[in-house]
């Protein structure tokens, strides 16, 4: 039942969306003053490449909503149902950027009703995390690439880009995230890389310690959007979770899934390795939120809550309690 209605509501906005009259649309006003909506944002102030819930409880309106969306650096943010409390509060993940400059920063809610269409902003403050620098030494070619290697790194990303506009409407998972795998991070999310001796990139995800062949399990159910072998990223894995939330597995030794298939929590995606710019067997765990790269595990801790209210804040490890359940 929470799926159909989680799917009604996407449905709702989209029709809005394209269907709302331009002269609507330019007769917008902002809610007015004493608005009954109640919002909440957490974390706040949040890190760049960090992950917002927002909370919004619409029950206190005078007149049903139609429509209701977030907007965010200008691009819509899906708004539905909260998993766990009652009919009229919803929620929204938005992912801010690492690149994201400190300071203030505005959320949009939009909505209509009876009495028009209304908007309402609601601050947030970005702070810049406290990231750190590490040295790394890669062969060359996988820093300075060729320029066939150029062409064939364009090439991945448009195919990366199709793989992820696919998106699943529709919330996929029903327990917490857990970790891929029990190995020990020895590279967290956010760190400015110096690879042979040039600052290159940031560190996309987080790092865990796996030998080649450790079995890397899914954190959550999902659909597997994409397994290919990439220049950077090796053997790289896409699990679309639904509502624009998507977990990457990379340097893997061996691919154990499929394009299109389902995966439940636990399962085997495939075998750790060293594939791709690495400079030894890990596993590279990587997260999007809405098309913004995000801290995998802070945003694993974001959504232990909607899934059950008396989950761990820390997310578990993956392993043998998972498939056996």
């Amino acid at each position: 039942m929470r799926s159909l209605i989680d799917i009604l509501s996407f449905c709702t906005i989209a029709v809005f969306i394209f269907c709302l009259p331009a002269d609507l649309i330019a007769q917008s006003r902002p809610a007015p003053e004493g608005t009954p909506i109640s919002t909440v944002v957490e974390p706040n102030p949040v890190e760049n490449g960090h992950t917002v819930l927002l909370e919004i409880d619409i029950r206190g309106l005078a007149h049903p909503a139609v429509g209701l969306l977030a907007k965010f650096n200008g691009k819509i943010i899906p708004v539905f149902n909260h998993p766990l409390k009652e009919e009229g509060i919803f929620i929204a993940l938005i992912g801010v950027s690492y690149y994201s400059d400190p300071g203030a920063k505005s959320i949009k809610l939009e909505w209509t009703d009876s009495d028009g269409y209304h908007s309402m902003p609601i601050e947030i403050e970005v702070i810049r995390g406290e990231y750190k620098k590490e040295k790394l030494r890669v062969p060359k070619k996988k820093v300075s690439p060729s320029a066939d290697d150029r062409r064939r790194i364009t090439a991945e990303r448009k195919e990366l880009k199709a793989a992820y506009a696919i998106g699943h409407p529709i919330r996929l998972w029903e327990k917490p995230f857990w970790r891929p795998t029990k190995g020990k991070i020895t590279s967290p999310f956010g760190t400015r890389r110096l690879l042979n001796g040039k600052l290159k990139s940031y560190h996309n995800g987080v790092d865990f310690r796996a030998p080649t062949g450790t079995p890397i399990y899914a954190v959550n159910d999902g659909i597997v959007r994409f397994t290919r072998e990439l220049f950077y990223s090796g053997n790289h894995v896409i699990v679309d979770h639904g509502l624009g939330v998507y977990t990457t597995y990379s340097h893997l030794s061996k691919f154990s899934v499929t394009p299109d298939q389902f995966v439940g929590r636990g399962q085997e995606i495939g075998l750790a390795g060293s594939t791709g710019r690495s400079n030894g067997p890990h596993l590279h765990l990587g997260a999007k939120i809405n098309g913004v790269t995000v801290n995998p595990l802070q945003l694993m801790q974001i959504l232990h809550p909607l899934v059950d209210a008396g989950a761990p804040v820390a997310a578990k490890t993956v392993g043998a309690e998972a498939r056996s359940e």
